[in-house]
């Protein structure tokens, strides 16, 4: 009898050693920041929507924060992310059925991984997304908002950076066939373009 006590003594340290390394899943806050040189339509991370983003303030990331992306409180640095962003974008024109014309917009999407280095705090709410105009990602799993990390010129009355608004240019054959462009244009919508699927 006594072998089994021992047995079950050493199972229940077994057990009691292990639920110290379960892993809690931990809601984050999705906050984004856009020091690109353009307002950004749509981004995510790891896939969860992020919503949009406009230009960073010397006050403001850009955008809203958004519900929810997910930690895991055992997880080992760094914690790679990925980002998805629309980076650019350029308008076509279709036409309806009963041949009235209108203009769309086409999105290009961008991604980049970035490497979560510095320990979350124990009190983690929120996980930021910097997105920089020459491509890179930096990510980092905070407590509450961060300050911009740039301070970048903003021009109030246009939203731009340089002061002019941003106009999207009319798409090029190739870009209306790019695969990474969204949404997907159908046949007659690329041939009324000029392209030939």
């Amino acid at each position: 009898m006594s072998k089994i006590k021992q047995c079950l003594s050493l199972l229940g340290l077994i057990l009691a050693g292990c639920s110290s390394y379960a892993s809690e899943r931990v809601s984050l806050t999705l906050h984004g920041y856009n020091y690109t040189n353009r307002y950004i339509d749509s981004y995510s991370i790891n896939g969860q929507g992020g919503g949009n983003l406009f230009l960073s303030t010397s006050t403001s990331g850009g955008g809203g924060s958004v519900c929810c992306g997910s930690w895991w409180t055992n997880s080992r640095l760094p914690i790679k992310v990925k980002v998805k962003w629309v980076g650019d974008s350029c308008e076509y024109k279709s036409m309806t059925s009963t041949g009235e014309v209108f203009y769309s917009i086409r999105n290009f999407w961008k991604e980049a991984e970035a490497l979560i280095t510095t320990p979350p705090p124990a009190d983690a709410r929120y996980l930021e997304a910097h997105i920089y105009e020459d491509g890179h990602v930096e990510a980092a799993i905070t407590n509450t908002y961060s300050p911009p990390r740039l301070i970048l010129p903003f021009d109030k009355k246009t939203h731009s950076r340089t002061g002019e608004a941003y106009v999207a240019p009319m798409c090029t054959a190739a870009q209306l066939i790019d695969p990474n462009a969204y949404p997907e244009l159908t046949d007659r919508q690329l041939k009324n373009a000029g392209v030939n699927p």
